[in-house]
């Protein structure tokens, strides 16, 4: 069954965007809408990552009538591309940590409708070349990451299609694949409302992430036609066992997470962010605001501001990395919080409050200057 999102729909739901929506509608809204009615869509900016030595990002970005992966070399300003093939969206990028693999999410489209129910993790070699599907079977697929030993990819699968609502899936929870086996592992069992920020430690058993909203819980026997009193019975639960889904720590094989990290009580970590070493535990508080976790209590503040899209680490927590209203990316020293650089899409020639400074901004360039994968 492929499901069907027209762009009339989704581009609908931007104006809507908030906290109540899932992270693959957010996906959904950038990628989709505008590979599918370029005229309406401005030139964005998602899905930020960081290469393997901190020294390039990459990020997913529409434009006009494409959607790419695109690399930015932080030293050269040079910008290039992967691009996928007329049949499928691509997304999500990540390097393995040694620099020698890059996986990411891939989105059949099928009559000009994004087939989630479809998506498949697929790795492949930093010149594009050796592409392979690693994972089967029906759910969306998002946020891949790699063990540290190149060997597994860590993602978030959601169960449920939906074929209709604000939401177009549910249910999500934690998956594994062995890289060698091509065995997938499901390491979660709460079809959590949205996941995110999964990450693993060094030991590639230990991994964190945010999550909100379970609808089962392991070990409760929850009615099946009272979703109030099994959503009672789910709270009690995770309150007994003190969980806090928001920043939670999973050995792979446990049934239950645990929690390494104390937050206040008035403060809800958000998109979670991870050094390599696992030492470096970066949060969002607030709006838009990150702030690097201190076991004291006396979390620092390293950048931010505004309303954000997306973010990253570099792998030796030196570097963090913000995308802004979709249309700035900009990268924060983590030893002194200062700005070492910001880059807008081109975009912002658009935008009236910017005509005044527009000769002083670095601009992305329209195009890439090549192709990685021609």
């Amino acid at each position: 069954m492929h499901v069907r999102f027209t762009v009339k729909k989704l581009y609908g739901r931007i104006a809507i965007l908030g906290v109540s929506l899932s992270i693959l509608s957010c996906l959904i809204i950038s990628l989709g809408g505008c590979a599918m009615q370029p005229k309406e869509i401005k030139d964005t900016i998602d899905q930020l990552s960081f290469s393997h030595d901190g020294k390039k990002i990459l990020f997913d970005r529409c434009r006009a009538d494409d959607c790419q992966i695109q690399v930015y070399d932080l030293a050269t300003g040079e910008l290039s591309a992967y691009q996928s093939p007329p049949e499928e969206q691509w997304t999500m990028a990540r390097y393995s940590y040694d620099g020698k693999k890059i996986v990411f999410s891939a989105i059949p489209i099928v009559n000009k409708i994004l087939d989630l129910d479809n998506m498949q993790i697929a790795v492949m070699d930093p010149d594009g070349k050796n592409i392979n599907k690693v994972t089967t079977g029906p759910g969306a697929k998002i946020y891949p990451i790699f063990s540290h030993s190149g060997t597994k990819v860590l993602y978030v699968r959601a169960a449920n299609i939906r074929k209709s609502g604000r939401t177009p899936a549910s249910e999500y929870d934690a998956w594994e694949v062995d890289l060698e086996t091509g065995h997938e592992t499901r390491l979660t069992y709460f079809k959590f409302f949205i996941m995110s920020s999964l990450n693993y430690y060094p030991d590639d058993e230990r991994f964190i992430f945010h999550a909100e909203g379970p609808t089962t819980f392991p070990g409760l026997n929850l009615p099946e036609n009272d979703m109030n009193a099994a959503m009672k019975m789910i709270a009690e639960e995770q309150n007994k066992r003190k969980l806090a889904f928001k920043c939670a720590t999973m050995k792979r094989g446990d049934i239950l997470p645990y929690n390494s990290y104390s937050f206040a009580e008035n403060v809800y970590p958000e998109r979670l962010l991870l050094s390599k070493d696992g030492t470096r535990l970066f949060f969002e508080k607030g709006v838009g605001e990150y702030y690097l976790y201190s076991p004291d209590g006396n979390h620092r503040p390293v950048g931010g501001g505004g309303s954000v899209d997306s973010a990253a680490i570099s792998p030796d927590g030196e570097l963090l990395g913000v995308v802004a209203v979709g249309m700035a990316i900009t990268i924060f020293q983590v030893k002194d919080g200062s700005r070492l650089e910001k880059i807008y899409a081109p975009s912002v020639r658009t935008e009236s409050y910017y005509k005044d400074i527009l000769p002083t901004l670095k601009i992305l360039p329209d195009q890439p200057l090549r192709i990685i994968n021609p």
